[in-house]
């Protein structure tokens, strides 16, 4: 399948509209449904892959390298440094599938890893799993040292500062100049930020030579405005994580809206593949700047994201209105509704 295609806006980098985020690729304990998964991303024409070392806690980019390898030159690749797993971290990582088996029957337990998951600043099991060494030069060399042997890859297409504090600052000068370096001996093809929406733009401002800046997007979270990114690439992540089940539940509590709402945005809106295909139609109608990262456990769901790509390019301005105030009927109702985003 043919996917309409992104620019990086500003580095000459092109790609498909539609990117495949490996965050949770490790939630499936078997390594051969995970290739599937990969594979299905790109059967379905998606040729972005947006990886971490913090991913898998430390495995996920040498699991990416066996399906880069014979498409290196076809795909584009995103990895970080500032945060990777600790000593506890990787120990746990030799032993995920089990762990994984365990919280699957205690939910609530398993909420609380997920958000531990997000990183070192995400609470005292964060910081067990987690550790950000600083965002200076000798940081970004070893990350970058490290990700390249990793991926088994002579380049990075996109390499990202991984939710930089403020500590960054101090070492902006030479950390620019070390990546500037390597983007002109072409080991990197362009850097860039991801980290919260709302701190980006006074990172990049001390960050001036920066490309490309990646945050959570979806029509429930605001994005950067007032032209504060308009000179850089973006690359959106998060349009169905939480906007997804929120939608369902308040479907499912306020059943005579969902039938005037399918009407008024002419779908059926208790198709979940429809309504994901709304939201990630919506994501990339809102960034034209760069690819929107999809990511999902199960491989079928690639097509899914495959046909969103080609039906954002038929989203009028008119229906794009419509689905913003759907959502903004959703944030209305949300004070009814017992589980939020």
């Amino acid at each position: 399948m043919i996917l309409p295609t992104r620019e990086l806006a500003g580095t000459g980098i092109k790609t498909s509209a539609i990117g495949f985020g490996c965050a949770g690729l490790f939630l499936i304990p078997e390594r051969s449904v995970r290739r599937l998964a990969l594979d299905a991303a790109y059967d379905a024409g998606i040729r972005h892959f947006d990886v971490a070392p913090m991913y898998g806690l430390g495995l996920a980019e040498a699991e990416l390298a066996p399906f880069l390898s014979r498409r290196r030159s076809d795909v584009t690749i995103t990895t970080k440094f500032g945060i990777e797993p600790t000593a506890l971290g990787r120990a746990i990582a030799r032993v995920q599938r089990p762990v994984r088996a365990f919280l699957a029957k205690r939910p609530t337990l398993g909420e609380e890893m997920k958000v531990a998951g997000q990183g070192p600043h995400s609470g005292a099991v964060g910081r067990l799993i987690y550790a950000s060494h600083g965002y200076h030069r000798q940081s970004a060399q070893r990350g970058l040292e490290r990700s390249l042997r990793a991926l088994d890859t002579d380049y990075i297409d996109v390499f990202l500062l991984h939710d930089p504090t403020g500590g960054v600052i101090k070492e902006a000068p030479s950390l620019v100049e070390y990546l500037e370096e390597q983007r002109r001996l072409e080991r990197i093809r362009c850097w860039g930020v991801t980290g919260p929406p709302a701190e980006l733009p006074d990172v990049m401002q001390v960050l001036d030579k920066a490309a490309v800046a990646q945050f959570k997007d979806d029509i429930f979270a605001p994005s950067p405005t007032d032209g504060q990114l308009s000179d850089r690439a973006v690359i959106t992540y998060g349009a169905l994580a939480q906007a997804l089940p929120l939608i369902r539940r308040f479907l499912a509590e306020f059943p005579e809206a969902s039938k005037v709402w399918s009407e008024r945005l002419g779908m059926d809106l208790e198709d979940a593949a429809s309504l994901a295909k709304m939201l990630l139609g919506a994501a990339l109608r809102r960034n034209l700047a760069g690819p929107v990262l999809f990511s999902s456990t199960r491989p079928e769901r690639a097509q899914v994201a495959a046909a969103a790509a080609i039906l954002s390019t038929r989203i009028s301005a008119t229906e794009l209105a419509k689905i913003s105030e759907f959502a903004m009927a959703v944030r209305l109702a949300r004070a009814k509704m017992t589980v939020t985003p």
